[in-house]
């Protein structure tokens, strides 16, 4: 029992750090760089079909960081949502008095506050409601008959789809919402209560229908660019959470990771602090202040290559950094959980 356990938790672990590397991609390319513009895919053929090949392998991350919530179902308790607010806090105080001490920033007792105040990230607002109300979805799916649960998480999926994705009516805002993370989350944990044959496939077809999705869909974007202009200006929707070849992507993707047998304590050590990355490189003090500005001036003034390997260098950075910044936050919480005891 324990050896299984270990063999599917490293698995999922590397799921969710290759995820995290994923989400400072795509904080290195659309969000810095901005989607390329029609007269870049046509001038700029080869930057422009690496920025859209990087998003379509990427995106995927944020619908896998709330698969793995839903597979293994998030267990409410007030100790485990204590931690989840003392590490957003821990990395906001740190980054906020950091900046402070070095001079960067003037000590402000309301720019601390407005800084403390995780809610103006969408992911931790989302992220944050969803736990609160797991207990909700976790009810539903371990009560409900497979064929209601079935048929209500089609419902669910179809309002996400055409009232959020095709036109955004019930503001599942293009899947940067709390609706979005709930449908997925269902599906998550559908999968693993009830069991689908389309979803027990070989691992291997897992991966090839990410490969397939992620390496299609650029292509058809690119040439959508010099053959059909009128259709390529709706493509920025292809790349949105709640795209239907998003979610699917993102899905198998993940379940390729759920059927790895592979034990490995450096990838559970490093999986530990991924949430880490996040809140390092996405904090505004960071992200807007330098990571934005450091992307757009490298990749117009070098080349695709050299803008790659920076990117990769950045992304092994960050990681280095918030595994060693965040061994004094878990000893720390590790004095403080005894409160809860």
């Amino acid at each position: 029992m324990g050896t299984s356990r270990e063999t599917r938790l490293s698995g999922v672990e590397l799921l969710r750090i290759i995820a995290m590397a994923m989400v400072v991609l795509v904080h290195t390319d659309f969000w810095a760089l901005g989607e390329p513009s029609l007269d870049f895919c046509r001038t700029e053929f080869l930057k422009a079909s690496g920025q859209y090949l990087v998003e379509s392998f990427a995106i995927v991350c944020v619908n896998c960081f709330v698969f793995i919530s839903g597979w293994f179902s998030i267990r409410q308790s007030v100790k485990g949502f204590a931690n989840l607010l003392f590490q957003i806090l821990f990395y906001s105080f740190l980054l906020y008095f950091s900046f402070c001490a070095a001079g960067i920033i003037p000590f402000d007792i309301k720019g601390f506050i407005a800084h403390s105040n995780f809610f103006d990230y969408w992911f931790l607002a989302c992220y944050i409601a969803l736990y609160l109300l797991s207990p909700i979805l976790n009810t539903f799916i371990d009560n409900a008959t497979k064929v209601v649960a079935r048929r209500t998480i089609w419902f669910f999926i179809a309002l996400d789809l055409i009232f959020g994705w095709f036109v955004d009516y019930l503001l599942f805002d293009g899947g940067y919402s709390l609706l979005h993370f709930m449908v997925i989350y269902l599906i998550a944990r559908y999968i693993r209560v009830h069991g689908c044959k389309w979803f027990s496939l070989d691992k291997k077809w897992d991966m090839l229908i990410y490969l397939a999705i992620s390496i299609l869909t650029p292509i058809v974007v690119m040439v959508a660019a010099h053959v059909a202009p009128s259709l390529w200006h709706h493509n920025g929707k292809l790349f949105l959470y709640n795209s239907p070849f998003i979610m699917i992507s993102s899905v198998y993707f993940s379940l390729f990771f759920t059927k790895l047998k592979v034990r490995s304590k450096i990838i559970n050590f490093v999986g530990a602090s991924s949430f880490a990355v996040y809140l390092i490189h996405a904090d505004e003090l960071v992200s807007f202040r330098y990571l934005k500005g450091y992307c757009y001036n490298l990749f117009y003034t070098h080349d695709i290559w050299y803008y790659s390997a920076a990117m990769l260098l950045l992304v092994l950075s960050l990681f280095v950094i918030a595994i060693i910044v965040d061994q004094p936050r878990k000893w720390l919480w590790s004095k403080i959980e005894k409160c809860f005891k």
